[in-house]
């Protein structure tokens, strides 16, 4: 009999050690996201472009006022990291369809002189390849952006979702990693300045508008952006919202994504389909959890029964 309850511990023994080991297995951890968000340390890092469908002739006044306002963009950098322009210039020159042009850069409020000129300097020589001859062209780098169209846009309130992500699920035990986050996405909606950085840990939030809003407009394009990012990515170990004035994200470590060029204007939306594998993944998980622990029980009734028969049998004789 004691040989028999021996056998029936390591047995039951090595078992548990198997459905832990499994257990541990299949639990994601957060140091694993290969897909997420990133924020690249190089100020030049391409995040996204939206091109208007419609094209201007080459050699027509639009392109010429357009080669004028790009170039005095760049050499407002000098003394800016944000300036919007019109072309032609001159307070008495009318403005005339398809050959007036607008247009705005800004650079993050931590870049010097030097880094905010390449960043919009490169941003610039991208839209000929990205989004050539058109008439409307936004284009978003790490750390700076330039736009221009052939109808104003300055001081428009634009909420539109340009690029939405998120990166990979935490692991659902993470609490601390969930509280980091919770903190950083509230602590971006506080505050009235248009750029914004918050940090606890080893998380790390990021929020900007354009500075031709005004600040009722800059707050109100924030909160939105803010309250997508809580309400789609909270459990995600990093992700972004960036809508046509403004922008929230947040990353584990400073990492932030480069997305291919979209020429579609309007923007890339939402992917779910990267939400619905995400879900798929943690669906498998937690059933796979809980087969194991079906079968764990099942295994443990059933060697009980086995013991309480020899013990029975024992008694009888």
């Amino acid at each position: 009999m004691s040989l028999f309850k021996s056998k029936m511990f390591k047995t039951t023994t090595t078992l548990l050690c198997f459905f832990l080991s499994s257990v541990i297995l299949m639990v994601p951890t957060s140091s694993t996201a290969t897909d997420n968000p990133t924020y690249s340390a190089s100020t030049d890092t391409f995040i996204y472009a939206n091109c208007s469908p419609a094209k201007f002739s080459p050699g027509s006044a639009y392109e010429t006022n357009l080669k004028s306002l790009l170039s005095s963009l760049v050499t407002s950098t000098v003394l800016n990291r944000y300036n919007n322009l019109t072309v032609p210039f001159g307070s008495g020159v009318k403005p005339e369809p398809d050959v007036t042009v607008y247009g705005l850069f800004q650079c993050s409020v931590d870049l010097d002189p030097t880094s905010c000129s390449s960043c919009v300097s490169r941003a610039i020589a991208m839209v000929g390849n990205t989004c050539p001859n058109s008439y409307s062209v936004f284009l978003q780098m790490q750390n700076c952006l330039v736009r221009y169209d052939k109808s104003s846009f300055f001081g428009v309130q634009d909420k539109t979702v340009m690029l939405k992500k998120c990166g990979q699920p935490m692991g659902f035990y993470d609490q601390d990693a969930l509280t980091r986050v919770n903190d950083v996405i509230g602590s971006l909606g506080s505050g009235s300045e248009p750029d914004r950085t918050r940090m606890n840990g080893d998380v790390l939030g990021m929020a900007q508008c354009t500075e031709d809003l005004s600040p009722a407009q800059c707050q109100d394009c924030l909160t939105d952006a803010i309250g997508q990012l809580r309400s789609d990515c909270l459990m995600a170990q990093g992700g972004y919202v960036y809508l046509s004035k403004c922008y929230a994200r947040f990353s584990f470590g400073g990492s932030h994504a480069r997305q291919t060029p979209n020429s579609n204007f309007g923007g890339e939306k939402y992917d779910k389909d990267d939400d619905d594998n995400n879900i798929g993944k943690t669906l498998v998980i937690i059933i796979g959890i809980i087969t194991l622990v079906i079968l764990l029980v099942l295994l443990l009734a059933f060697l009980g029964k086995k013991l309480r028969k020899l013990q029975d049998d024992k008694c009888c004789r």
